[in-house]
């Protein structure tokens, strides 16, 4: 069973809710976690930091063009064809700008020399860790400035699928990243559910409801959290109408969380009676697991 976590916006609790519900599940069947966030991941840290590396893979993810200036005649139909003005002309023939560069290929396809080739490029790395808290966690990194995060983590979910079936773990958990970007769309993509974690404001409540679009469009089942509900109670109450979906839990606001974060514990480890912890088992086992 795969869940991912998610949210409209950064900093509403998602990692929290993850690394305890990967603590949650470990004696449920078995888990492997996956931190879909490759342009800021933290899974790991949140759940102890990594005790020992299992492997780790060079990712090359896009295909950038190289040309062979002995073959090109300046004719320019490349330089016209880009669409996103990541060539121009210059006297030895047409210069990559491989800061704006998407990695097409538009350019090769109309070069009538055949003087443009597209090859392939680092754009980051891949590696699962055994965490201090007893969680393998599957995670990706992104070169800076690089895109295909969305391929990147479909190849996340692919390593955490054959994984956990070699390891007969019942459970994949998926931390995904903020917003509704190309790498959320691939952490929901294929899910079995997903769970929205809102906070009682209207901007999150905001970037909620676009998630939820897109899980509508992908066919995924969609729960939602409502944590800090306290802060904004009243508000709160109108989440589960606004977001029309089913609210299976709320998390009130506790100090125990901040230090856990502080201590890189998860909450259920650190302070398994506090507030916030008491109302996660209770998620928990609504949800059935």
């Amino acid at each position: 069973m795969e869940i991912v976590v998610a949210s409209g916006k950064g900093g509403t609790g998602k990692t929290f809710l993850s690394s305890n519900m990967a603590i949650y599940l470990r004696d449920k069947g078995g888990v492997v976690a996956v931190d879909a966030d490759v342009e800021a991941p933290d899974l790991l840290l949140a759940l102890g930091g990594a005790r020992r590396v299992l492997w780790r893979e060079e990712y090359y993810g896009a295909k950038q063009p190289t040309i062979d200036y002995a073959k090109c005649i300046r004719c320019w139909m490349c330089v016209k064809a880009c669409e996103f003005g990541a060539l121009a002309a210059s006297p030895k023939g047409p210069v990559v700008d491989y800061d704006r560069c998407e990695g097409l290929g538009t350019c090769s396809l109309v070069c009538p020399v055949n003087a443009i080739q597209l090859v392939e490029a680092h754009t980051g790395a891949m590696y699962a860790a055994e965490s201090e808290a007893g969680i393998t966690v599957i995670t990706g990194d992104l070169d800076l400035g690089q895109g295909a995060s969305g391929r990147l983590v479909y190849e996340l979910k692919e390593r955490a699928y054959e994984l956990s079936r070699e390891r007969n773990a019942r459970y994949r958990v998926v931390d995904a990243a903020p917003g509704i970007g190309c790498p959320v769309i691939s952490s929901i993509a294929g899910a079995d559910v997903l769970i929205v974690v809102v906070e009682p404001t209207p901007q999150s409540v905001k970037g909620a409801k676009r998630l939820v679009e897109v899980a509508d469009m992908l066919r995924v089942k969609t729960l939602a959290v409502v944590n800090k509900y306290d802060l904004n109670p009243d508000y709160a109450r109108s989440i589960p109408e606004m977001l029309e979906v089913e609210l299976v839990g709320r998390v009130p606001y506790d100090e125990a969380v901040v230090r856990s974060y502080t201590l890189m514990k998860p909450l259920l480890t650190y302070s398994p009676r506090s507030k916030a912890a008491q109302s996660l088992l209770e998620i928990f086992s609504t949800l059935g697991f």
